[in-house]
């Protein structure tokens, strides 16, 4: 079995659930409790058909007071993942407008994966009646892809570390396949499949007219 070592970089904002994403790949576990973060790295490591990935993960912080010294986690990254919250379309804003441009500056050639967070709150009752007071919603998966496509992106993946961790190792195996160039345009379409499904599968009844129900719900309560 070869061995392959990998740098793996997360960007985006305070809270989209990058340190969760980590977590849950590297110890299985899930915190609620949100701990800010500087820069942290971990380690893990990955086997898949003949190689075994190294995966040295850095997590960075999305706040402005590292704007300066966050590109300096940037060297020798072999991919970049730009994470966002599903249920804050802000998040996916900043994606476009902020983090993309910022990659992009010092890595101009490391492939990049979009990465949609907490994907088992998009139809989260609360969440939607905070999102409907200000004629907002949650980031649907085409939205998502959309924006993907915008940034030129590999591919996009979403991810729930809530409740296990199988969406999670389906992210890291992308992003295995995206290092060792090995991540073809059948992989890409499958995994733009899967989160298109992902998004349909709560139920048949269109989605815009069960948010519209939840958001009269909203104006009830």
């Amino acid at each position: 079995m070869e061995e392959y070592s990998c740098k793996i970089v997360l960007v985006g904002d305070s809270r989209c659930g990058k340190t969760s994403l980590i977590n849950r790949f590297t110890k299985d576990k899930f915190t609620e409790v949100y701990t800010p973060t500087g820069f942290e790295r971990y380690t893990a490591t990955y086997e898949m058909s003949d190689y075994r990935i190294n995966f040295t993960i850095w997590d960075t912080s999305g706040a402005p007071a590292y704007d300066t010294v966050r590109p300096l986690a940037y060297q020798d990254a072999r991919v970049f993942l730009l994470c966002f919250q599903i249920p804050s379309p802000d998040s996916l804003e900043n994606i476009v407008n902020k983090w993309y441009p910022e990659v992009k500056q010092h890595c101009p050639n490391i492939p990049l994966i979009l990465c949609g967070c907490q994907s088992d709150l998009r139809n989260d009752t609360d969440i939607l009646c905070s999102l409907s007071k200000q004629k907002k919603t949650p980031v649907t998966s085409e939205q998502a892809l959309a924006a993907s496509r915008q940034i030129s992106a590999t591919t996009y993946v979403e991810t729930t570390t809530k409740h296990c961790g199988k969406t999670v190792r389906d992210a890291f195996e992308v992003v295995a396949l995206a290092s060792l160039g090995k991540l073809n345009k059948n992989h890409v379409s499958i995994q733009r499949h899967r989160s298109l499904m992902k998004s349909k599968c709560k139920s048949k009844i269109d989605l815009k007219e069960e948010l519209r129900d939840k958001a009269r719900n909203c104006t009830l309560m």
